[in-house]
């Protein structure tokens, strides 16, 4: 989970280049948004629910996003640092016990949801950084 970790770079990206898809169909607005829909899927699951579910490579995994100022920027930012928040609130209160349980509504344990988390916010957020280095200004 990457709030801590990446959040200097974050916050650094200049907005005015977060909807750019100069190399690719994924902006970093786009990107972010991906991130924070599977965070909310983790939070979900840790609160038990069974149901909820992202359909893969549909609207609810990759949300069409377009930031128009600094404003929804930040604001898009704050809901990671809240997920992440969120997260760790939600985690404080659990048992190593966790790991081994099964995810409501899924096939897999807490343990591989929550490493596959932190690879995904990591895999993302080195998307984030190249494609911030190739829109610098």
């Amino acid at each position: 989970m990457v709030w801590g970790f990446g959040a200097k770079k974050l916050k650094a990206i200049d907005w005015h280049i977060v909807n750019e898809k100069k190399y690719g169909t994924k902006s970093i607005a786009v990107l972010l948004g991906h991130m924070i829909r599977w965070r909310i899927f983790v939070i979900k699951k840790l609160k038990g629910d069974e149901v909820f579910a992202i359909q893969i490579d549909g609207p609810s995994d990759w949300p069409e996003i377009r930031i128009g100022t600094a404003k929804e920027w930040d604001d898009l930012l704050g809901e990671l640092k809240e997920t992440q928040n969120t997260l760790l609130r939600i985690l404080s209160l659990q048992t190593d016990e966790l790991l081994e349980r099964k995810v409501p509504g899924e096939n897999f344990s807490f343990r591989f949801l929550l490493e596959g988390i932190i690879q995904h916010d990591l895999y993302h957020l080195g998307q984030i950084a190249l494609l911030n280095s190739q829109y610098k200004r």
